[in-house]
């Protein structure tokens, strides 16, 4: 795909800044107990797992038809569609994590986050016709080969993948900025999102 460059201007209300400074404290405090990242301090947190996820919501804010369900397929700890959740409460997110320990951090950071719009499952269980879905640590053949993503999952899908991956099924439009992580962010997109700004 060919460079672009674009400026992105995200806003971040006190409320969203307040909603994921709390994620942080959590994703930390559990961190001691459950390995659900290697990041251990706000900063790396901030930078690694919160940036992108912010990036990308605002990149894709009417790039996205409005209508399909949005799926975080493996999402561990929450990166990136907890934290998409949090910014879009207009739209309704699965997050499918197999890990039972994980599931409950999940949840237990919903609940801390009033977050009605997030449903936490071990496996896809029922249909999904046409799914925006979110990926980090999974690549699209372990989504495509899940057991009961076969039994469930009706194409065509809309896949975002947070990471490398070349798979045919990755839509071009994201994959120049999405994949690479924040290096690739800085090299084809200007935005002015500084981690200060989370610390108001």
């Amino acid at each position: 795909m060919n460079s672009i460059n674009l400026t992105l201007f995200p806003s971040l209300t006190p409320k969203q800044m307040s909603a994921l400074d709390r994620y942080t404290s959590l994703l930390l405090e559990w961190n001691t107990h459950i390995r659900l990242t290697g990041y251990h301090s706000q900063e790396q947190v901030r930078e690694h797992l919160l940036l992108e996820p912010i990036l990308a919501f605002h990149y894709l804010q009417g790039r996205l038809p409005n209508s399909l369900p949005r799926i975080d397929f493996g999402s561990g700890n929450g990166s990136p569609g907890l934290v998409m959740a949090l910014l879009d409460p207009d739209h309704s997110y699965l997050l499918v994590e197999r890990v039972q320990k994980k599931r409950i951090f999940l949840e237990n950071v919903s609940r801390h986050l009033s977050l009605s719009n997030v449903t936490v499952v071990p496996s896809i269980d029922s249909s999904v016709f046409s799914p925006l879905v979110f990926m980090k640590a999974i690549t699209v053949n372990d989504f495509l080969s899940d057991k009961n993503v076969k039994r469930h999952f009706s194409p065509p899908a809309f896949f975002i993948r947070f990471g490398k991956d070349p798979h045919f099924a990755c839509q071009p439009l994201l994959s120049c900025v999405i994949n690479g992580g924040i290096r690739e962010w800085e090299k084809h997109i200007a935005f002015s999102l500084f981690l200060l700004e989370f610390s108001g």
